[in-house]
């Protein structure tokens, strides 16, 4: 129907009716961005009288794109909001990326709430807003309002269906991430499988594993791709890293500093540098459950012990710190992509942790892959390229593209070429 068709981002407000001097106070800075269009508000006093009101309530948090919980003694006592509405509100946040913010109005052991503990709170630190100045209120409530502006202003398309409008990411940095080939072949098993990962909240982590070339990098960044068109599927932070330096020998010693310090100030805290690595691996880990975090690590491998005694450890302490703490709790996912078993989480493997082999493609994804770069060639020989290559993706990409350049093509001419899976060299594949 179509009073049921959302046009705008709705903002679900919940809190005690003992509060609701505080929730006409934020309706108020609200009101503000819903002239201007930017979104709606809903609290229980749009209910006509007469209506449902329970039903009217279950519609307005199926609909709304974020939720605004207004903190007090009086709301964490409320049985119908921690029965009724809290778990609606974090399962949509988990399942669909609903926002949620919590904004503390008085004093009350919200620390002890292990649900809401682990959020990020308004204002700064969870203060109370009652203890401020009546200017230092407006200020604060200001800024809520102006937090809430920036996401949900960013709904890309007006919803027709009736639900709710996803809302992107609040940041997205994935400019670390190398490029790669857009067109994938092959792959859609792995593909479902990360689908799959990022929508079950008991996988923390899943870890492609492979040798140089076979395409680690490749099936995220078309994964990426695929996220990034449904507006990253509900995650609210997005931040991927290579760890691959271009023109590295394998043996060559890498560190995480560079990426510790980055994440850790990405992420908000305001003093990276401070603690010894396990203290910095367990505050990134915490800054990351805060919030609905997709985290890409891609090449691993620099970090990790060569094959022998210890293969596979992460040498740095904060690195594998940081990774035994998601692997034990991340309401998000992490993903990442390595030459070898990251052996420091293999005890989380077939409970939080998913360990993924990425075998080469097959005759068929092969012949695609070859026929896409120009090959020219009966199916039975495509396929036999293939099997000579043995399905190595980015050996593949090699021969096609120096066949359509030298020989217009013609697979049955691969014979002219030395086989180029045998190149030793194999520092620059992703």
């Amino acid at each position: 129907m179509e009073n049921n068709v959302v046009t705008k981002p709705t903002v679900f407000i919940s809190y005690s009716h003992k509060d609701e001097a505080w929730k006409d106070r934020i309706v108020i800075h609200l009101g503000a961005l819903a002239q201007e269009g930017i979104l709606d508000t809903w609290d229980d006093r749009h209910i006509c009288a007469g209506a449902d009101w329970k039903k009217e309530i279950e519609d307005a948090l199926k609909k709304a794109s974020a939720a605004v919980l207004l903190v007090s003694a009086d709301f964490l006592n409320s049985k119908f909001i921690l029965d009724e509405e809290v778990p609606k509100l974090l399962e949509r946040r988990e399942k669909e990326g609903l926002r949620i913010f919590p904004v503390v109005i008085r004093p009350c052991a919200w620390k002890r709430i292990k649900w809401l503990s682990r959020m990020n709170l308004h204002p700064r630190d969870g203060k109370p807003l009652i203890g401020g100045t009546e200017f230092q209120i407006e200020t604060d409530l200001a800024a809520i309002a102006e937090e809430i502006a920036n996401i949900v202003g960013h709904a890309a398309e007006i919803s027709k269906e009736g639900r709710y409008l996803p809302l992107p990411p609040e940041k997205i940095s994935l400019a670390k991430l190398p490029s790669t080939n857009p067109e994938l072949f092959g792959r859609e098993k792995e593909l479902k499988l990360l689908d799959d990962a990022w929508k079950n909240p008991k996988t923390n982590i899943i870890c492609f594993v492979a040798w140089g070339g076979v395409g680690k990098t490749a099936l995220v960044n078309s994964w990426l791709g695929r996220m990034r068109a449904d507006n990253f599927r509900g995650a609210e932070r997005v931040f991927g890293w290579s760890f691959y330096s271009q023109g590295a020998s394998e043996g060559k010693q890498a560190s995480a500093d560079l990426f510790i310090a980055s994440a850790l100030r990405w992420f908000g805290d305001p003093d990276p540098t401070k603690g010894s690595p396990w203290d910095k691996g367990v505050r990134l880990a915490e800054f990351i459950r805060k919030q609905h975090t997709l985290l890409i690590l891609d090449g691993l491998e620099p970090l990790q012990n060569p094959p022998g005694e210890g293969q596979g450890q992460i040498k740095d302490p904060a690195l594998k710190t940081l990774l035994r703490e998601l692997a034990n709790h991340n309401p998000g996912l992490c993903v990442i992509t390595t030459r070898m078993e990251v052996d420091d989480i293999k005890e989380f493997i077939r409970t939080s942790v998913q360990n993924i082999p990425l075998e080469h493609l097959s005759d068929e994804a092969g012949a695609e892959l070859l026929l896409h770069l120009g090959a020219k060639g009966k199916e039975d020989e495509l396929k036999q390229a293939v099997c000579e290559y043995e399905g190595h993706a980015l050996a593949l990409m090699l021969l096609g593209s120096y066949l359509k350049v030298v020989y217009d093509g013609d697979i049955s001419q691969r014979d002219k070429i030395s086989k180029l899976m045998n190149e030793p060299d194999r520092e620059n594949m992703p």
